[in-house]
């Protein structure tokens, strides 16, 4: 098995590797020809969370709100499941393709229900570890917020906290990992926080994140409305009764 092993390895590492290297004018999911990062059959055929189901608000949906970390935030969007395909397209994103921002932002603003209701005032990109920024050399939540800001004009603070040290990553823990890790792991920047606010997050997993994020918020500003703005959510169970393909969405806006 250890001589078959490694060739086997080296492969697939090989084939991972290559999707960094997306040739230009292919689409990232059926790298088929495409003007775009992913094209529209395969952006209309990925399932997004039906937010008239839940009034705008994924935390009013119990299969999600039970599997988070209570926090004193008040209203969550996202865009789907963490789940083929985003979840590629997600990890792409994170690892060496920092162009995808974009599109994944615009996927964002088309299929959540972040545009409609009340808008918050700034934008609150989720800090990375300095080693982190200095592996990557992109932080993906600040380009994410920065897109975003610029479309709905809502000016983003990038320097609102930081992350002290070096911590565990968050990925390979499970929730009470998660909490402990996050001890005394983020420190505010600044102290002056505006009516509503939109946390700016690739991910919710747990929760940890955001509830501590938030519970630091409220330490200086505890009348701050707090929303949580991620691309993908990962529940204890995906409740796949919640979503809708690209195509039927827009369909339904159009009707």
């Amino acid at each position: 098995m250890s001589i078959l092993k490694t060739p086997i390895a080296k492969c697939v590492e090989r084939l991972k590797g290559a999707t960094k290297f997306r040739p230009a004018g292919l689409c990232y999911l059926c790298q088929q020809h495409c003007k775009a990062a992913v094209c529209e059959v395969c952006e209309q055929d990925c399932l997004f969370f039906n937010h008239q189901k839940v009034a705008g608000n994924l935390l009013n949906w119990p299969n999600i709100k039970q599997g988070l970390t209570p926090g004193p935030y008040q209203k969550m969007c996202a865009l789907s499941y963490f789940q083929w395909p985003l979840d590629h397209l997600i990890r792409r994103f994170k690892y060496g393709h920092p162009l995808l921002a974009e599109p994944l932002a615009q996927w964002f603003l088309r299929y959540s229900a972040a545009s409609s209701g009340q808008l918050p005032d700034c934008l609150l990109p989720v800090p990375i570890s300095p080693w982190r920024f200095a592996k990557r050399q992109y932080h993906q939540t600040l380009l994410l917020a920065d897109y975003l800001g610029k479309h709905l004009d809502i000016p983003v603070m990038p320097k609102w906290a930081h992350r002290r040290g070096w911590q565990r990553s968050q990925q390979s823990l499970g929730r009470r990992e998660r909490l402990r890790n996050l001890k005394q792991a983020y420190e505010l920047g600044s102290g002056n926080f505006p009516a509503r606010v939109a946390l700016i997050d690739d991910v919710v997993t747990t929760g940890a994140t955001i509830a501590t994020l938030s519970r630091l918020i409220h330490q200086v500003a505890p009348h701050t409305e707090i929303m949580v703005w991620a691309l993908a959510v990962t529940p204890n169970k995906a409740d796949q009764a919640l979503l809708l393909p690209g195509r039927q969405i827009l369909s339904n806006r159009q009707a």
